[in-house]
């Protein structure tokens, strides 16, 4: 042991009261050696001892009793630090709660991502390209595809859709492929595919449909006057359907609404993606009446999981069907 270890050693287990201790010992040695030379004296040195020695093992005590509160006190100490550092904690908890509150109120700022996508990319009027990013939409299709379809007016009634692009047929084509591929899956299906559809009629064709359709819609090609290409995918698509029966994998809702003035084609997949399509006259020279073209469509991501968008559509759809008739066969 170093001679620094010793002192500390010292001053750690030896203090004055120790020392006096000591001293007290030793005069009661020296006393009590006194009583066979002189009685007075050594009476006199053993009472002295005696009274400093009960003042010695009284500051001990006092020693002892000071070390136990201050035992105590570091103990309450503790114990108040450990206190304080939780409700600290909790406010920062709380502080950061709210801050991150606020963050996702922002976020919500720009919870869509927006762009437009024109149907012509080249000289061509109306190529369809439009109707692309409609197909690659319902192609990654998981649960839903809701669809407000193109109003399509009988020739000489309005803008009508008499030789439709291509790339529409190729939309139409891509939802029938989805509904028939997840038909075709094994095992159990952990979600349903839901097809809903609501097509638009001039409103005295759906008057006549209403009329005569008292426990569902039977569709004539006649009915459809104006978009037989529809009328197709819509044979199709109830030819689907009776394949599935009630197993579950896919739901198809084909319904009737009269014209929604104003109304673009909406369509809206899962809870990601809402797309609008934007139509134009195509007018020529010496007709009557213009062509229905495809000006573009306004494509929107959902980036809050459908909360801010598609949410609302969901909505607004089932506002529109308890307006439409159902679809129950199409007469092809």
């Amino acid at each position: 042991m170093s001679e620094s270890d010793f002192r500390r050693f010292l001053r750690r287990h030896f203090t004055a009261v120790d020392l006096l201790k000591i001293i007290l010992s030793l005069a009661s040695g020296y006393g009590v050696a006194l009583l066979v030379e002189d009685t007075r004296v050594a009476v006199g040195v053993l009472a002295l001892s005696l009274l400093a020695a009960s003042g010695a093992f009284a500051l001990d005590r006092l020693r002892v009793a000071t070390e136990d509160e201050i035992t105590s006190a570091l103990r309450a100490t503790k114990e108040q630090v450990h206190a304080d550092l939780n409700a600290i904690n909790d406010q920062v908890s709380g502080h950061l709660g709210r801050m991150r509150r606020q963050l996702d109120r922002h976020v919500d700022l720009v919870h869509a991502g927006v762009r437009f996508v024109p149907d012509s990319q080249g000289e061509e009027e109306g190529d369809g390209t439009g109707y692309n990013v409609a197909t690659e939409a319902v192609r990654k299709a998981k649960h839903r595809i809701y669809v407000v379809g193109d109003y399509s007016p009988p020739e000489g009634e309005g803008a009508t859709l008499l030789d439709p692009p291509d790339n529409r047929s190729e939309y139409l084509d891509a939802i029938e492929e989805c509904l028939i591929t997840r038909l075709s899956q094994n095992g159990w299906a952990r979600t349903t595919l839901s097809y809903h559809r609501l097509i638009q009629r001039p409103p005295e064709i759906y008057a006549e449909i209403a009329q005569r359709s008292v426990n569902g819609v039977e569709l004539s090609r006649e009915d459809m006057d104006g978009d037989l290409q529809a009328f197709g995918h819509l044979d199709r698509v109830m030819e689907i359907a009776g394949r599935a029966g009630a197993n579950h994998r896919i739901d198809i809702q084909m319904r009737l609404i009269p014209f929604l003035p104003n109304c673009p084609s909406i369509l809206l997949v899962d809870d990601e993606e809402l797309q609008f399509t934007i139509p134009t006259r195509i007018d020529q020279p010496g007709d009557r009446f213009a062509l229905l073209g495809l000006h573009g469509v306004m494509v929107m991501e959902d980036r809050a999981s459908g909360s801010q968008l598609c949410d609302h559509f969901d909505s607004l759809f089932s506002r529109l069907k308890t307006k439409s008739l159902p679809i129950v066969k199409v007469l092809s």
